[in-house]
């Protein structure tokens, strides 16, 4: 798992292999129908303080070594985080598309990973992480998907707009 091209079943329909995006990333090893859920999102239930501190103690670690994703805390409500960096949470290879086919279901206090659209066998898993809008933060996510819609930065759709605006300022500036 851990070598390059190595590919690691995580269960009959998806495994985990060397990913363009980013790394290491899940794959359809059959075909899945929309709909589909695949896999729980597992990890460590944590507070918001606790969360936050996680999050920006793994961007300075990901700013040193770019083989580590830039966080794995996922907001399960206004009180609780889940830390999804442990070894044995394969959805935290799931990267992020700026046009998904997959989405977070989050019943209480999990999180599980569903399908939105049939995905093809071979076809690479996406989520879009949603990342609020953050003037000062958004550059610490950029995005690798090569989607032609793809804003550069994972952001939530609904900041796509406030994005666009603030480089358009910001190349005004200069």
């Amino acid at each position: 798992m851990t070598q390059k091209n190595k590919v690691h079943q995580i269960n009959d329909c998806l495994c985990l292999c060397e990913s363009k995006i980013h790394n290491k990333g899940v794959f359809a090893s059959k075909e899945i129908p929309a709909k589909t859920t695949l896999l729980e999102y597992t990890g460590e239930l944590i507070n918001k303080e606790e969360g936050t501190k996680r999050e920006n103690e793994s961007i300075e670690q990901s700013k040193k070594d770019p083989t580590k994703a830039g966080t794995y805390i996922l907001e399960i409500d206004e009180e609780q985080d889940l830390d999804g960096d442990t070894e044995e949470n394969y959805a935290k290879y799931i990267n992020h598309g700026c046009e998904p086919n997959c989405e977070f279901d989050i019943k209480g206090k999990k999180a599980w990973i569903k399908t939105t659209k049939k995905i093809n066998k071979n076809e690479e898993l996406l989520l879009n992480y949603g990342f609020e809008w953050n003037e000062k933060k958004y550059h610490l996510h950029p995005c690798k998907c090569g989607s032609p819609k793809c804003t550069g930065y994972i952001l939530e759709e609904e900041s796509w707009q406030k994005l666009k605006e603030h480089l358009n300022k910001k190349s005004l500036k200069h």
